[in-house]
């Protein structure tokens, strides 16, 4: 029979972001050399250092380099190489943002970045001296032509020389322009007008300027269509205001209608809601997660819970980094996912994440550590590890009844998973003791017919079969089948595998015909829910092979049993103790066929199993021994030689 250990998904209310990568280039200026363009070269061997991480080194004969930006923005700390100085020392005081175009710094010697200046000041003094030679030559011939008088001459000179004096300034400041100027980050029109302003061909700077129009009508018309677009984003905004108000009336609309729904049983209808939100705003982290924890509990599409933790997850870290709590969330619905699809590694990868991402951020005590701790050791429990599952199971048990007192409703789901523990290793009193606890919490605070209690009503009954109290077994075990169908309706897992056990009390008890109808509705719940090749289907093939079995009919339950042990062969391994109970069946299945060395083998698989993962004390080891001492008296009296 299999019980249910309950696996919890812990819900939160609402991701590093994954880094981009920024590409740069470190090289020499590009230079207009006689009106032509002769291109930097990249410097090879050069070094970046970003926000104090290590340099990066660049390898590239282009100069080329790149490093992650994981947060959209960076510093420079310093860009380095013998012999070379960085242009633009202001480069390195600089805050960037990430940019899909590349970054350039441009480097040269100190001598030829001094020389570049001093020539650049030369070029410019002199065409400013020029400018004076010719203003003053203007006022000359002024005064020769007597248009102005000597003190209007006097004055013209003195402002003159005041401008020349304020000269100085514009120099420095054009030369260091120009003396940093990379013409290869220019287009070709812009890099002709700097080249005829830094050698003073003035007039043809203009005349190029000219030929894209009249600068002060493109002003004008730019700040009309910027006015215009302003009135339009403030439109835009005001709608965005209304429709984020209507979103949010829309959402809870949604959310009252599944409640409704749910409240009725209605699971379809109930996530149809829930989907209908999520399509408001697909990237919703709280919602996404709402839609796989509703399938995942209650129409049983783990595939599609499964999707939707796969983008919460995404969206998570997207929007708040890798250690968040609804990251760690996202990581424990996606663990929850993968145990109910047989993925049992990828189960126990996820829950182990969300696990680091909570005790970082809460320290080992919290409540929702806990939460992982539980479902790591369910995860052990459905491996077969049973020691390591209950060490879990208590850590969480511990931290629980600390944090939330000895009546919540969490300390009562520890108490069921340690029961099922114990019950899987032989020790029905010590279950019963955990199970009663868990039930005396769960009906008063959620009453007599709510999941949770149909979830330890189920476990209990399969205490009372294992220990041959037939009766209340199938009295406990047909009240959870009830509440499953009424809750969940009849294609879901959980009706399944009551289905299951109520089919295999009614075989114990000897009334074939129920038996067999009741597994046959739970081998096609679970096919239906799982597919063929799943631990659960191997349950339902296990149990009809039983009916089988006590029926008589040996070749039927043979097919079965072997169905059943392909699919766990292939799901949970050799090793695993369900691979030693499909074993068993076929021993005991050859043994009434006379078929006595057959039996033998499969009896010996059992023993090995057994003895690894239950120990030489088990009962069921005792069991297994026992019996194989039997198959091999029953193999000397055939041939006693």
């Amino acid at each position: 029979m299999k019980k249910s250990i309950l696996l919890l998904i812990g819900l939160c209310l609402s991701l590093p972001s994954f880094s981009q990568i920024q590409q740069g280039y470190v090289k020499t200026k590009g230079r207009m050399v006689d009106g032509k363009l002769v291109h930097g070269q990249g410097l090879k061997g050069a070094t970046v250092s970003v926000n104090g991480r290590s340099t990066v080194l660049v390898n590239s004969d282009d100069g080329a380099f790149s490093f992650p930006v994981p947060n959209k923005e960076f510093r420079i700390d310093s860009v380095r190489k013998i012999g070379y100085q960085l242009v633009d020392m202001d480069a390195l005081s600089r805050t960037y943002s990430y940019s899909s175009n590349p970054f350039f710094f441009v480097m040269e010697t100190p001598e030829q970045q001094l020389q570049d200046k001093l020539s650049a000041e030369r070029k410019i003094r002199r065409n400013l001296q020029k400018q004076l030679q010719a203003k003053e030559d203007e006022i000359e011939a002024l005064r020769e032509e007597s248009k102005i008088s000597d003190e209007e001459y006097r004055n013209a000179l003195q402002q003159l020389y005041a401008v020349q004096e304020s000269n100085e300034q514009l120099i420095s400041d054009m030369a260091k322009r120009y003396s940093e100027l990379d013409y290869d980050q220019l287009d070709d029109f812009y890099r002709q007008v700097s080249y005829c302003i830094e050698n003073g061909e003035l007039v043809k700077a203009d005349s190029l300027l000219q030929t894209r129009g009249d600068i002060g009508k493109q002003v004008e018309s730019h700040l009309k269509k910027g006015q215009a677009i302003h009135e339009q984003e403030e439109q835009i905004n005001k709608a965005r205001t209304v429709l984020a108000a209507d979103q949010t009336e829309l959402a809870d609309r949604c959310y009252y209608y599944h409640e409704t729904f749910a409240a009725q049983n209605m699971n379809d209808t109930a996530a149809y809601y829930l989907e209908l939100r999520l399509s408001l705003d697909t990237t919703n982290v709280q919602w996404l997660l709402d839609a796989g924890s509703f399938h995942w509990e209650f129409t049983a599409n783990y595939e599609k819970a499964l999707d939707y933790d796969r983008s919460a997850l995404r969206q998570a870290i997207l929007q708040h980094g890798e250690s968040h709590p609804l990251v760690a969330t996202a990581y424990n619905n996606l663990g929850s996912d993968y145990n109910q699809l047989g993925e049992y590694d990828k189960a126990k990868a996820y829950y182990n994440k969300a696990l680091q991402i909570r005790t970082n951020m809460f320290g080992e005590n919290h409540p929702d550590v806990a939460m992982s701790y539980h479902n790591i050791g369910t995860q052990y429990y459905d491996e077969g590890d049973l020691d390591t599952a209950l060490e879990y199971c208590n850590k969480a048990l511990r931290i629980w009844t600390s944090a939330l007192g000895d009546d919540h409703i969490h300390v009562a789901n520890a108490y069921n998973s340690i029961g099922s523990i114990y019950d899987s290793k032989g020790d029905s009193e010590l279950a019963l003791v955990y199970y009663n606890k868990a039930l005396s919490i769960l009906t008063k605070q959620l009453g007599e017919d709510h999941p949770d209690v149909a979830r330890l009503d189920n476990n209990i009954g399969v205490v009372y079969y294992a220990t041959g109290d037939l009766e209340k077994a199938l009295e406990y075990c047909d009240k959870t089948l009830q509440i499953w169908i009424q809750v969940l309706g009849e294609n879901h897992p959980e009706v399944g595998v009551s289905y299951s056990n109520v089919g295999t009390i009614y075989n114990e008890i000897g009334n074939y015909v129920k038996a067999e109808e009741y597994n046959e509705i739970s081998l096609r719940i679970m096919i239906k829910a799982y597919g063929e090749n799943h631990p659960n289907v191997a349950t339902s093939y296990n149990n009809l092979g039983f009916v089988y079995f006590n029926e008589g009919d040996y070749d039927k339950a043979l097919e079965y049993y072997n169905e059943g042990l392909q699919i766990r062969k292939n799901t949970i391994g050799e090793d695993h103790p369900d691979a030693a109970m499909s074993y068993n069946n076929l021993g005991h299945t050859y043994d009434r066929k006379g078929e006595y060395g057959k039996a033998l083998e499969y009896f010996n698989k059992t023993l090995l199993i057994r003895r690894n993962v239950l120990g030489e004390d088990h009962p069921l080891t005792k069991v297994t021994k026992q019996k194989i001492a039997e198959i091999q008296a029953k193999l000397k009296e055939q041939d006693p030689k």
